[in-house]
C-alpha cells in the first residue's frame, strides 16, 4: 500500500474534504472517541458517528479503517454524496487498499436499493460489481464484497451467478451469517413466486403435484438458510422477520409471532406488520404479547429508553383499542416521556386523558402532537371513518380554546393551526394566523393570513391584519411594498361595503375598524 507523503489531518466540511492542523489528541481523548463513534453507531446515530470517526481520521491520518468507519455511518445515514466523495477522495490517497474499495461498492449498492432519488439504479448495480470484483480478484476471500456481487447479479437478474457467488461466499465463510441471509433472499422469492403461479394458474393433476413440489422444496431452502443465519448471528433481527414472514404464508400464527417476537426482542424498532401479528388475538393477549417481549428486552444488553418506548406504546395502542382508557393513557404517556420523539404515543394519550376527563393530560398531549405536525394531525383525523371524525376535530378545537382561555397560547396556537387544516376557512386561519402573531411566529402569522385571504380575498380586516405583519414584524423593500397594496385595498373594500345599504351593522363596524387601522398604519408606512 502506497501511503501518503504528507501530514495532514483530514475532516468532511459541507461535503468536501478539507485538511486540518491542530494540536494531536491524547491516548485518553482518542480512546474517548473511539466509544463514542463505535457506541453512536450501535445506537444508529449516524450522523453523530460519522463526525466522530472524521474526527479520528483527523487525528490518526494514516489509519484507513476510521475513513471507512465515517464512509460506512454516512452511508448508512443515508448521506451518498457525502459518503462517495470521502471514500473515492480516500482511495486516491491510499491507492490499494481493499477495505476502502470494499465500502464505496457496499455504499452503492446501499444507495441503489434506498434512495428515492435514484433514476438509474443499475448503474450503481454495475459500479458496485465491478469495485467488488476487483477487490476479490486480489483477495479471492474477501466476505463482503463477495456478497455485494452476489447481490448485485441477483438485482440484475442473473439468479444462478447469485446463487453460486453465495453459496462460494458460505463455503468459504461457513461460520459466517450474510450469504445465508442473501439465500434465503433468493430462495424465499422464489417459493412466493411460484406459490402466486400456483393461485393464480391453479393446474390439475401432475402439473399440480410439481408445482406443490417446488415450492415445497424453495420454502424449505428459505426457512433453512434464515434459520442457519440465525443461529450463526444471534443478534441480527432480519432472519427472524423472514422466518415469521415464511410461517404466516403458511398459516402458522404462532411460530410466526414467536419468531417475530424474538426479532422484536433483538430490535423493538424492526420493521413488521404490527396489525396482522395481533389482528387475531384478545386485547389481553396482544398486551400480554407486548410486554412479554419488553421484559425480555429490558433483561437484554444496554437497553435503550426509546426502543422500550415503542414496544409500550403498541401496548398503549393494544389497550386503547379495547376502550382500557387509563391504561392505555399510562402506557402510552410512559412511552412518551422515554422517547420524547415518539408523536404518535401523543395521539392515544390525548384520546385516552378526554374519555377519562383528564382535560390538563389530553391538552398538553394534544398539543405536543399538533406542534410536532399539524397538517399530519389534522390528516389523520380525516382518515378517522364516520362520526369519529367529526367528533375528534371537535375535541381538539374544545381544547385549543381551553388552552386560550387559560393563557397557554402556545398550545392553543398550535392547536388551532390542526383545526385550521381541517376546516380550511377564512375564520380558522385568521384564528391561527392571530395566534402565531401573539407568540412571535410571524413568518407562519403571514402564511395562515395568505390562506384566509385565499378564502376571503375582499376582507378589510384579513388585508390589514395580513400587512400588519410585513409592516412591523417582516419588513423588507419587498413586504412593505406588498403591505402598502393591502392597506390601500382595504380601505377601498370597506369603503364599498359600508357604502352598501345589505351591509349587517355587525360587518359594517368591522369594516369601519378595519378601515381606520389601514389608514393609521398607512400613515406610518409613509413617514
Amino acid at each position: 500500500m502506497l501511503l501518503p507523503r504528507f501530514v495532514a489531518s483530514w475532516l468532511l466540511v459541507a461535503g468536501v474534504l478539507v485538511a486540518q492542523v491542530g494540536t494531536p489528541p491524547t491516548g485518553k481523548q482518542l480512546d474517548d472517541l473511539r466509544l463514542s463513534a463505535y457506541a453512536a453507531e450501535n445506537q444508529q446515530r449516524f450522523a453523530d458517528a460519522a463526525e466522530t470517526f472524521l474526527k479520528l481520521g483527523a487525528a490518526e491520518p494514516m489509519r484507513v479503517e476510521w475513513v471507512v468507519a465515517a464512509g460506512r455511518c454516512l452511508g448508512r445515514g443515508g448521506r451518498f454524496a457525502d459518503a462517495t466523495k470521502l471514500l473515492a477522495e480516500a482511495r486516491s490517497r491510499f491507492q490499494g487498499e481493499t477495505s476502502i474499495a470494499a465500502m464505496l461498492a457496499r455504499t452503492f449498492l446501499l444507495q441503489a436499493e434506498t434512495d428515492r432519488a435514484v433514476m438509474h439504479p443499475e448503474v450503481l448495480w454495475a459500479d458496485a460489481a465491478e469495485l467488488a470484483e476487483s477487490v476479490l480478484a486480489t483477495d479471492p476471500n474477501h466476505e463482503d464484497c463477495r456478497l455485494v456481487l452476489a447481490q448485485v447479479r441477483y438485482l440484475q437478474g442473473d439468479e444462478a451467478a447469485a446463487v453460486a457467488a453465495a453459496e462460494e461466499a458460505v463455503q468459504r465463510h461457513p461460520a459466517r451469517a450474510g450469504a445465508h441471509v442473501l439465500l434465503g433472499r433468493i430462495h424465499g422469492d422464489r417459493f412466493r413466486a411460484l406459490l402466486t403461479e400456483y393461485e393464480t394458474t391453479r393446474p390439475e393433476g401432475q402439473p399440480a403435484a410439481d408445482l406443490v413440489g417446488r415450492i415445497d422444496t424453495f420454502r424449505q431452502l428459505a426457512l433453512r438458510s434464515y434459520t442457519t443465519a440465525a443461529k450463526l448471528d444471534p443478534s441480527r433481527p432480519h432472519p427472524h422477520v423472514m422466518l415469521g414472514q415464511l410461517r404466516w404464508i403458511d398459516k402458522k400464527p404462532d411460530q410466526a409471532r414467536a419468531h417475530y417476537a424474538d426479532a422484536l426482542v433483538l430490535d423493538p424498532d424492526v420493521r413488521i406488520a404490527h396489525d396482522e401479528l395481533v389482528a387475531a388475538l384478545s386485547i389481553p393477549d396482544r398486551v400480554a404479547f407486548y410486554d412479554a417481549v419488553r421484559r425480555r428486552y429490558e433483561a437484554g444488553k444496554d437497553p435503550q429508553p426509546a426502543k422500550v418506548a415503542t414496544l409500550l406504546f403498541h401496548a398503549g395502542r393494544a389497550w386503547f383499542e379495547g376502550a382500557a382508557w387509563r391504561e392505555a393513557m399510562e402506557a402510552c404517556r410512559r412511552a412518551v416521556q422515554l422517547n420524547p420523539a415518539a408523536a404518535n404515543a401523543h395521539w392515544y394519550t390525548f384520546l385516552a386523558a378526554y374519555e377519562l376527563g383528564e382535560h390538563d393530560i389530553a391538552e398538553e398531549h394534544a398539543a405536543a402532537y399538533a406542534a410536532a405536525g399539524a397538517a399530519a394531525f389534522a390528516d389523520v383525523i380525516r382518515d378517522l371513518h364516520g362520526d369519529r371524525r367529526g367528533a375528534t376535530g371537535a375535541i381538539v378545537e374544545f381544547l385549543g380554546n381551553r388552552a386560550f382561555a387559560a393563557k397557554r397560547l402556545d398550545r392553543s396556537r398550535d392547536l388551532n393551526h390542526v383545526v385550521a387544516c381541517l376546516k380550511d376557512s377564512a375564520d380558522a386561519w385568521n384564528n391561527h394566523a392571530f395566534l402565531c402573531r401573539e407568540t412571535g411566529q410571524f413568518q407562519a402569522a403571514w402564511e395562515s393570513y395568505l390562506h384566509a385571504l385565499e378564502k376571503e380575498p375582499d376582507s378589510p380586516q384579513l388585508l390589514n391584519d395580513g400587512a400588519v405583519v410585513l409592516q412591523y414584524h417582516l419588513p423588507t423593500p419587498e413586504h412593505l411594498a406588498k403591505a402598502r397594496t393591502m392597506y390601500e385595498r382595504a380601505i377601498q373594500r370597506a369603503d364599498l361595503l359600508l357604502a352598501d345599504a345589505r351591509t349587517t351593522e355587525a360587518t359594517r363596524k368591522t369594516a369601519a375598524e378595519a378601515k381606520a387601522n389601514a389608514q393609521k398604519n398607512l400613515q406610518e408606512l409613509g413617514r
